[in-house]
């Protein structure tokens, strides 16, 4: 079980996490309650023809901040 100072930091790690992908251009879609994931993706030529839409699916925030920005 974790400490109210435990959760406390996880979200703020979360919150941090979740604003750098959206600082580098992520739009964060939510949470998927069937896999319990979260869903972000990247779309390049948004409003045109040559819209491309990737999803990207991990267990945290965090997690797809590591695998997407290095």
């Amino acid at each position: 079980m974790m400490t109210l100072e435990q959760i406390r930091q996880r979200n703020k790690a979360e919150n941090a996490a979740a604003q750098r992908l959206q600082a580098a251009g992520y739009r964060l879609e939510g949470w998927d309650p069937r896999t319990g994931q979260r869903i972000a993706a990247q779309i390049t030529g948004e409003n045109t023809n040559d819209e491309r839409r990737t999803f990207y699916s991990f267990p945290t925030w965090q997690d797809a901040a590591a695998a997407l920005l290095g």
